[in-house]
């Protein structure tokens, strides 16, 4: 069951009668979506995306950038 999100009236909702939308977009040429009827006003309503993963931001020692890094040698960079 796909989750869809109503802009009209900020409905989330869940429907497995999904209708499949082929348009031409601008750059990108042929495309396609996922498309239903929002329940309350019954708008046109496209697939809620879903979060991306955060990614673990790697830490950098202080010295790095200045003159106690080293190029080549630096622990950075292998």
């Amino acid at each position: 069951m796909a989750t869809f999100l109503c802009h009209d009236c900020n409905l989330s909702f869940e429907d497995n009668q999904k209708i499949k939308k082929e348009y031409r977009d601008y750059i990108f040429g042929p495309c396609w979506k996922y498309i239903a009827h929002c329940p309350q006003c019954k708008g046109e309503c496209s697939e809620k995306p879903e979060p991306k993963p955060v990614k673990a931001k790697q830490e950098i020692p202080a010295g790095c950038g200045t003159d106690a890094c080293r190029g080549p040698s630096c622990s950075m960079l292998q």
